[in-house]
């Protein structure tokens, strides 16, 4: 592929945003994430980026960043900044909103991300987050954003898009925060959101159309690299012959061979519970049609806590919360959680896209990332304008 336009890609994570961008036929020049474990992630699988940098953007300047790589400037700057510090589901060490407010750094590192576009002055910027960015501390820093944005010479726009409506097995919805250099006219923003909005698909793609070919294992089974079956496979691919999705999915050059996929093991009593539970229920669900429950956790705030995903539409939104215990994201025709394979497939990530760390950073990487898919998307919609 002929790339033209380059990318500077801030809070990488392990790369859902570069590796959307360069299938849209982007160079990424240079990654930087403060997590050395993403780091490598990122580094054996986007070889074709020179600068993959372990930094935190709090100490390491726009300047550093010219005197390292020799950058004068990018036509896009892209990023997904911590979202914890703006997430409404937080409970566990206080909140972003109401009385249990905490205070967390993490909310304003939107201002070192403004400092490389003011810094390198791109034609777009994009940054995503998730929802709570609007409302956390009463909004005080979703404005900021757009004040700061329109302070430093761009004009700003906000969407919130839903990764299922392009192509992506999950229902995970997150907020897209896009700047427009002045050099561009006016129309490039309505540009944008029109092709987001033509690009949605008609169909969503279910849970089981993005995993159903992959090998069955019990709790605490798998090898790495395991075979594939091929015949599941081919059984799989005769159920959905015009997947779009499997084609984007199976895309790696070796394919009798499958990474990242070995499940975690789970204590009897989980793993009776989860058996209890019908696809697409949670432990309250079952527990409100009569059924026992053996979990031990408080019943007035976790009735919940077990969730089983269903086979024919997509999943829940796929959280780094997957690093604890998985007991929101129980298979749905196995008595067992997800591998990571399995959560990478339903973030999008295609099986060449190697995850060589341990297990719990796997799944935290791969829930924290944007969805290569919804991140191919948006790459695309830009390059209609630049």
């Amino acid at each position: 592929m002929t790339r033209t336009h380059t990318c500077i890609d801030l809070f990488a994570g392990c790369g859902g945003i570069s590796y959307g961008f360069e299938q849209a036929g982007f160079q990424t020049i240079v990654a930087i994430d403060n997590d050395l474990k993403a780091i490598e992630v990122l580094r054996a699988n986007m070889p074709s980026i020179e600068y993959v940098l372990c930094e935190d953007l709090n100490e390491f300047t726009p300047k550093n960043l010219e005197s390292t790589a020799g950058i004068k400037s990018a036509d896009v700057i892209v990023g997904g900044p911590p979202c914890q510090g703006y997430s409404t589901v937080r409970q566990f060490d206080g909140a972003n909103n109401g009385h249990r407010l905490v205070e967390d750094s993490r909310r304003v590192l939107y201002k070192k991300f403004l400092e490389y576009v003011d810094y390198f002055k791109p034609k777009v910027f994009v940054m995503e987050n998730v929802l709570g960015m609007r409302s956390a501390e009463n909004g005080r820093h979703f404005k900021g954003l757009a004040e700061e944005t329109e302070r430093i010479g761009y004009k700003f726009i906000s969407l919130v898009v839903n990764a299922s409506d392009y192509g992506v097995p999950q229902n995970r919805r997150r907020l897209l925060s896009l700047g427009f250099s002045k050099v561009l006219d006016n129309a490039s923003m309505n540009v944008v959101q029109q092709e987001l909005f033509n690009s949605k698909s008609s169909s969503m793609i279910s849970l089981w159309e993005a995993i159903g070919d992959l090998p069955p294992l019990e709790a605490g089974e798998g090898d790495d690299p395991t075979c594939y079956n091929m015949k599941l496979r081919r059984d799989h691919q005769n159920e959905f012959p015009n997947s779009k999705y499997l084609d984007w999915s199976l895309d790696n050059t070796d394919i009798h061979k499958l990474t990242a996929h070995v499940a975690r093991p789970h204590n009897q009593r989980d793993l009776r519970d989860f058996e209890r539970l019908r696809p697409g229920e949670n432990s309250k669900n079952a527990i409100d049609r009569g059924v026992e429950m053996e979990f031990p956790y408080n019943r007035d705030v976790f009735q919940d806590k077990y969730s089983r995903l269903a086979k024919d539409r997509p999943s829940r939104s796929i959280l780094a919360h997957i690093s604890k215990d998985g007991l929101m994201y129980i298979h749905p025709t196995q008595i067992r959680s997800l591998t990571p394979r399995e959560a990478a497939r339903l973030q999008s990530f295609p099986d060449s896209f190697q995850f060589p760390v341990p297990r719990t950073h796997q799944f935290r990487l791969i829930g924290n990332a944007v969805p290569p898919l919804l991140s191919k998307r948006v790459a695309q919609a830009i390059i209609k304008v630049i």
